[in-house]
């Protein structure tokens, strides 16, 4: 039978093994189907079916003119004629740094919103628009009027789709997605690494690399997650994401120069420190020109774009500084695939953005973002992991070293710990109260009864104690500082209030305990009380109460003093 019962157990294991495998496949092969099955969606990409004023094609990528003599931007019309003949159409685009307002055979439908305060700038960023359009027998002639935001950069419109509305929305999440699920989880996870900074830093050994390694991967986060361009669209506000793209696009050099400080040696670490310096200065002088009016954050992205190609060049040795700690060579077979991968990716997307390419040119940055954070994550996460393991067993080690380890009360090292505690209270002239005690017949028990009565009679004081006092457990300590005297400390306003109900409730305890048969000994606690009320210090008032306790000792015994 029990051969039985472990085959049955090992053909369930199995089957259900194959069951989470399949599971997993399918999930996966399903996954997959979906991500290479690109037009799955019925609309239609209209970015090339637009002519100017004169009839002649025109790019969607050079919008805009600017008059030097009024120094105005010029409004620019395009047009593009279509078929619409079914109910539910929408056309959808994304207009980078300008205005447009639509018009549908020569009216208005749809009229931008230009912004109404300085602080944001002169652009609205990338804005989404998307406008339902009125099914029609005969071709429409749409009208895009497009104003540029800056003299020295033309608007620019992709992402461009007629169809029905739900399948448009679609496609532009679904070709967006994945890189705004990684931003999401990447600007979580450094949220995660600050709060885990804050929550150790004080309390267990964790540096510095561990803040910057977070603010890092929150702005390049946050940074990432604007240029999917799915906040806007999902929200609106493009002039709010347009901005805090920038402001972190100009944070992320400052970090990760911080975190190169924070971890390498040598003359990198000079060279680091002057990086920050700059990136730091950087920051500050081009946020007060923006928000003074005098240089927009567009027209200074030049300084940022310089900052992040020199920190290219501090990328490997700062990932590499991980890698040496760990002491894993092997490691360096993946970690230099992704170091070239991140090099070319950033490079690509410099490219793309100075040539007007906007369309994917934050992709390559995101993986190349991916790929260094990576690498960094998952050595800080294993170090974070070592450092609260450490710490617990650090913590543990020394609540054993404090407690007394037949009673389980705090023992005479740990009142000695909290001492210059109970002084500063003593000296703001706050109340303390001091209770001394003592067990009567120990020695007796021990002599007569053996030392294992002695033992029951240690550890029965030290449960009325618990017992007494366990309502307080905040304010009240108690300590086992010699063989048979114990001492507890009272830190509250109302100490003689809680001295009396508590002493009540140890002669309770006593009386209960003494009723057991067969016990061999009765137990008798003697114990002396002093309030402190800056009067006197700690020391004094610990004799005065020993004092005290001793002549309660004798009046216990029936012997006058």
């Amino acid at each position: 039978m029990k051969r039985k019962f472990f085959s049955m157990e090992k053909l369930t294991l199995k089957f259900t093994t194959a069951a989470f495998n399949t599971v997993f496949f399918i999930s996966s092969l399903a996954v997959l189907i979906c991500v290479l099955w690109h037009d799955v969606y019925q609309v239609d990409n209209a970015v090339g079916n637009w002519v100017d004023e004169a009839g002649n094609a025109f790019p969607l990528s050079d919008l805009g003119s600017y008059d030097s003599e009024t120094g105005k931007m010029l409004p620019q019309r395009i047009y593009a004629t279509f078929d619409i003949s079914n109910v539910d159409t929408t056309l959808v685009f994304l207009a980078r740094s300008c205005y447009v307002d639509v018009y549908v055979d020569d009216e208005l439908i749809s009229e931008d919103r230009r912004l109404k305060t300085w602080f944001f700038g002169t652009s609205p960023g990338s804005r989404w628009h998307c406008i339902s359009l009125d099914a029609s027998d005969e071709p429409v002639t749409l009208c895009l009027e497009v104003t540029a935001c800056y003299e020295n950069s033309n608007g620019y419109i992709d992402n461009m789709y007629l169809g029905a509305t739900q399948d448009a929305y679609r496609k532009i999440v679904a070709g967006r997605l994945f890189g705004f699920i990684v931003s999401l989880f990447l600007q979580l996870f450094g949220v995660v690494m600050l709060i885990l900074y804050f929550y150790m830093h004080k309390k267990y050994t964790v540096g510095k690399d561990l803040l910057y390694l977070g603010t890092a991967t929150f702005f390049s986060a946050q940074w990432s997650g604007c240029e999917t361009m799915l906040w806007q669209f999902f929200i609106g506000y493009s002039e709010l994401f347009h901005l805090l793209s920038y402001v972190s696009l100009i944070a992320i050099p400052l970090s990760y120069g911080m975190l190169a400080y924070q971890r390498l040696n040598g003359r990198l670490k000079d060279f680091s420190k002057l990086y920050s310096l700059v990136s730091a200065v950087a920051a500050i002088v081009l946020t007060v020109l923006h928000l003074t009016g005098i240089v927009e954050f567009h027209d200074s992205l030049i300084v940022v774009h310089v900052l992040l190609v020199i920190l290219i060049f501090l990328m490997m040795p700062l990932v590499l500084s991980y890698m040496d700690k760990q002491r894993k060579h092997n490691n360096y077979v993946i970690i230099f695939p992704l170091l070239a991968i991140l090099m070319v990716c950033i490079a690509m997307s410099l490219v793309k953005y100075k040539i007007g390419s906007y369309g994917d040119y934050s992709d390559y940055v995101r993986i190349a973002l991916l790929c260094f954070l990576l690498c960094l994550i998952i050595y800080q996460f294993n170090q974070i992991l070592t450092t609260y393991s450490n710490g617990m067993n650090a913590d543990v080690l020394a609540d054993l070293a404090l407690t007394d380890y037949m009673t389980g009360l705090y023992n005479r090292a740990a009142f000695n710990s909290h001492t210059a505690e109970y002084n500063h209270i003593v000296d703001s002239f706050s109340p303390l109260g001091v209770i001394q005690f003592d067990v009567n017949n120990l020695k007796t028990v021990n002599d007569t009864l053996g030392h294992e009565k002695g033992d029951m009679m240690i550890k029965a004081v030290a449960d009325g104690l618990k017992y007494a006092f366990e309502d307080y457990s905040g304010i009240v300590r108690s300590y086992r500082t010699g063989g048979d005297e114990f001492l507890t400390i009272i830190n509250s306003v109302d100490a003689d209030d809680i001295y009396k109900k508590c002493i009540a409730r140890l002669w309770q305890y006593c009386d209960s305990f003494n009723s057991q048969p067969d016990l061999g000994f009765t137990l008798v606690i003697a114990h002396g009380y002093v309030l402190i009320r800056g009067q006197k210090t700690l020391s004094e008032a610990i004799d005065e109460a020993d004092v005290l306790m001793y002549e309660n000792k004798r009046i216990l015994k029936g012997i006058k003093k």
